[in-house]
């Protein structure tokens, strides 16, 4: 944990905010490439072999432009709620382990992805045995409809997998209604996806394992960080939100009233009666102020702690209380910025 706070004092600034909002951008911008500019997304899929052999190392970075689920009309009418459901989970992730915490799992996590993959790809394709076969088989499998797996990964269904994940660690006990009607924890789904991960590394082929591997490495080394310090979970920041609004408004309740008590006491002088509202009070038929009651002419409200002038003796003057000095001291314009501070 020191190396990882060494780490983020020196290259938060470098950090990216609300990384969750970039990739739900890209994501909506790889189902445009995909259904509208299939040619430039051929060129976006990251494919080992075109990596390795053909040298395309730009497709290492341009995977994060392609689709996480490729089903059609129906992913295309269901988009809305999963961007919306992966919002959720990464504005919560990264309100939890902070902004740099988020990106070092993600990008991380994808540079991971990304070194193993090449690593697979040369040994796939110049340093296992059938590489020479593997090299000339390639174009022709791809002709012929071979093995989709070699021919364009799908990491981002794994990084949003990962994500997933990753928000089990600190909203395991949050319910969501699966299918809209049954409810259901996260730490379960969480549970499944797991299952379903280890199912896919048996029957996946080479570079799918190197992906679910990595994901799942990175997942745990983040699980095993935030389990070795105390992370707030979704439920401890609600209930610290819901805290700090209520003490907040008791605050500005409570300033106001004694704001307005202490405009009843300053605004009070001796021998005047007084109604429980603050306003005088008459004797009972009076009509008009009897004499005594009011301010004289003699006495001020206003007056400045340096030249002593009133609102009597210059009317055209305005005064102001001092929020810096230790005590009710009041001064007029012209040395309400000039005086020496009252400590």
């Amino acid at each position: 944990m020191d190396f990882i706070r060494k780490l983020e004092k020196k290259f938060y600034k470098y950090s990216i905010p609300r990384l969750y909002l970039v990739i739900l951008i890209t994501t909506v911008a790889g189902y445009f490439f995909r259904f509208l500019m299939p040619s430039l997304y051929d060129n976006l899929l990251l494919i080992p072999y075109m990596v390795v052999v053909r040298h395309q190392y730009w497709r290492l970075f341009t995977w994060i432009f392609t689709v996480p689920y490729d089903g059609g009309i129906f992913t295309i009418l269901l988009l809305p709620i999963t961007l919306y459901f992966y919002y959720y989970i990464g504005r919560n992730l990264e309100m939890v382990w902070g902004q740099f915490m988020y990106n070092l799992y993600l990008i991380g996590g994808a540079l991971l992805t990304d070194i193993m993959v090449v690593l697979g790809g040369f040994y796939y394709y110049y340093w296992s045995p059938n590489s020479e076969l593997n090299r000339a088989m390639f174009p022709t499998d791809v002709q012929y409809g071979g093995d989709p797996v070699y021919a364009g990964l799908s990491i981002t269904r794994y990084m949003l997998i990962s994500i997933f994940l990753a928000f089990t660690v600190i909203g395991g006990n949050h319910v969501m209604l699966l299918y809209f009607v049954i409810p259901i924890k996260m730490k379960w789904l969480g549970y499944i996806d797991l299952v379903l991960l280890a199912y896919y590394c048996i029957t996946g082929g080479l570079f799918t394992r190197i992906i679910i591997i990595c994901m799942t490495i990175n997942y745990f080394i983040y699980w095993g960080i935030n389990m070795s310090r105390e992370v707030p979970t979704i439920g401890d920041l609600k209930r610290r939100r819901k805290f700090s609004q209520a003490a907040k408004m008791s605050q500005q309740k409570y300033s106001k009233h004694e704001a307005k008590q202490e405009l009843k006491r300053r605004s009070r002088r001796p021998g005047v009666e007084y109604n429980n509202d603050g306003t005088i009070k008459f004797p009972a038929g009076s009509s008009i102020i009897p004499p005594g009651y009011g301010n004289p002419d003699t006495i001020s409200i206003h007056k400045c702690a340096v030249c002593g002038r009133t609102e009597k003796s210059d009317p055209n003057l305005e005064f102001r209380f001092c929020s810096k000095c230790n005590g009710n001291y009041e001064y007029c314009s012209e040395h309400l910025y000039t005086h020496q501070h009252v400590n």
